[in-house]
């Protein structure tokens, strides 16, 4: 028979605002828990040579290239100069296509003025913004 192990618990998450990624991840389980059954309905926990069997609750970490977008980005988080990625918002706004450019200025705190190989200059919403690494 398969039955379920439920425990509670929760997760923490470490997050850098300045690169706007998250670093690690943990489940902290509790010692409250339930066993059920393919119903739902509540069981005696199992035992494995006397013992309720366990199972390390180790959560998959992220990789820096399992997160290409900033979580959360300001105008002031790219420097005149920098190289960055440019990728289009889902509103139809100018840039139409993904470009890589380079910062010239920011303007009114709020944009990031990117210019492209055609020495176009765009005010971009940061969180179409990446850095280049």
């Amino acid at each position: 028979m398969i039955v379920v192990k439920i425990t509670n618990g929760f997760v923490s998450q470490r997050f850098d605002t300045e690169t706007g990624r998250f670093l690690d991840q943990e489940f902290i389980g509790s010692d409250d828990r339930e066993w059920e059954n393919g119903m739902g309905d509540p069981v005696d926990p199992p035992s494995v040579n006397g013992e309720e069997p366990y199972l390390n609750m180790e959560m998959v970490q992220p990789k820096e290239n399992d997160q290409p977008k900033p979580l959360v980005a300001n105008a002031n988080s790219f420097e005149v100069g920098e190289q960055v990625l440019v990728t289009p918002l889902d509103n139809g706004d100018d840039p139409q296509n993904e470009f890589q450019g380079q910062v010239v200025g920011i303007k009114d705190n709020r944009y990031v003025q990117v210019r492209d190989a055609e020495d176009n200059v765009f005010d971009c919403d940061p969180i179409q913004v990446h850095h280049v690494m």
